[in-house]
């Protein structure tokens, strides 16, 4: 999925769509929908961090979210039946049929099933979105200037040495420096 969050980020500080897109690791089209989307429904940039990922998503795109008409699977019950004896996927698949039946919705075929079990037993289950190398590289030069303006032993060679490199990396991507980080005080 796409990171919607940092492409709205990135919007507010005041990058085009090309620079959202070089960043993200997007198309420029996602970009220009997103803040379209964004602006229509009045959500207010940068997006707080109290919304989640897959809200975020739904809220920008609602028709694309779970059909009312389907019933959810309760997968902390399915989870706790698991742990009897023969008790596969399928017939985890069953059960969920027979209780969307009772309750009057309809059930979900097997493989979407599969899908969402998958997705809520999963290692990765809290975020699904997409993390380009870019974002993980401005992950790690925002650690690497945040240890260095927290420690004062650093020497004035070293932050040179890493604004240096920042400064390299963004020019050879065409990016604003400025505008993907809010420039930190200098330690004295």
């Amino acid at each position: 999925m796409t990171n919607y969050r940092a492409i709205l980020l990135y919007y507010s500080k005041g990058n085009t769509t090309t620079q959202i897109a070089t960043i993200c690791d997007c198309s420029r089209t996602t970009v220009i929908r997103a803040v379209k989307r964004a602006k229509a429904i009045g959500l207010a940039l940068p997006v707080s961090d109290k919304i989640k990922d897959e809200e975020l998503y739904f809220m920008l795109y609602p028709k694309r979210g779970p059909k009312k008409e389907y019933y959810r699977p309760d997968f902390y019950l399915l989870n706790k039946d698991k742990k009897k004896r023969g008790f596969t996927k399928y017939r985890a698949w069953q059960k969920y049929c027979r209780v969307a039946k009772r309750e009057g919705y309809k059930a979900y075929g097997k493989s979407w099933f599969y899908k969402l079990y998958k997705d809520y037993f999963s290692f990765y289950k809290p975020s699904r979105v997409k993390r380009s190398e870019n974002m993980r590289q401005i992950r790690l030069f925002t650690s690497l200037k945040q240890s260095y303006s927290d420690i004062i032993k650093y020497s004035d060679e070293s932050r040179a040495r890493l604004e240096a490199e920042i400064d390299e990396w963004c020019k050879k991507r065409r990016l604003d420096k400025n505008r993907i980080w809010i420039p930190c005080p200098s330690v004295s």
